[in-house]
């Protein structure tokens, strides 16, 4: 039985190959997952953005008019006479824009209210607690040797502001979960 082996240069070329295939593969994957994202965008094809600004003050861009509970309407916005860096600009708030949604049921946007609440709290008990750490005038006993140390009210008020932190977050956690649980059966199955 002749036993066969295979030249350096056989083995580069079949290296080749294979590298060749390898790339011609994820070149493949690559355009078919672009022609499925161009297939599935078709927002980003649209030519006029709306400017509006929402009633709590805030300005918002879509491609499609607000409603008039949502906003006044301040301007149209052709893309094709924008500057390039501006065009991008908009193609990205076309991309992130989505398509008009039914109005969330008052109990939901009750329930968003208190997350947002509690989520100001916590940020609040956070900032307290984080200014909180520097002792005030009489939380620190000065001793003979220069040194001094904390007293027993600094710990106290830590202690305090910890637990309001702690609690802050207990809230926030409930909110989120009634939020949660109120969006679950309210969305369609």
């Amino acid at each position: 039985m002749a036993l066969m082996t295979r030249t350096p240069a056989a083995c580069n070329r079949v290296v080749a190959v294979l590298r060749r295939a390898r790339v011609a593969h994820w070149l493949f994957v690559a355009a078919a997952a672009l022609l499925l994202w161009l297939l599935s965008a078709p927002r980003l094809h649209a030519q006029t953005l709306y400017e509006w600004r929402e009633p709590g003050g805030a300005l918002a861009y879509s491609q499609l008019p607000p409603r008039p509970q949502d906003g006044v309407l301040l301007r149209q916005i052709d893309r094709s006479t924008l500057v390039p860096e501006a065009r991008r600009a908009a193609t990205r708030v076309l991309a992130h824009s989505s398509a008009p949604q039914t109005p969330a049921p008052a109990s939901l946007r009750r329930a968003d209210a208190s997350v947002s609440k509690a989520l100001a709290a916590l940020q609040s008990a956070e900032r307290a607690l984080r200014r909180g750490q520097v002792p005030r005038p009489g939380e620190r006993q000065h001793l003979v040797n220069g040194y001094s140390r904390l007293t027993q009210p600094y710990f106290d008020r830590i202690s305090a502001l910890e637990a309001a932190v702690t609690t802050a977050r207990d809230a926030l956690a409930a909110a989120y979960t009634a939020r949660d649980s109120l969006a679950s059966s309210t969305s369609p199955r």
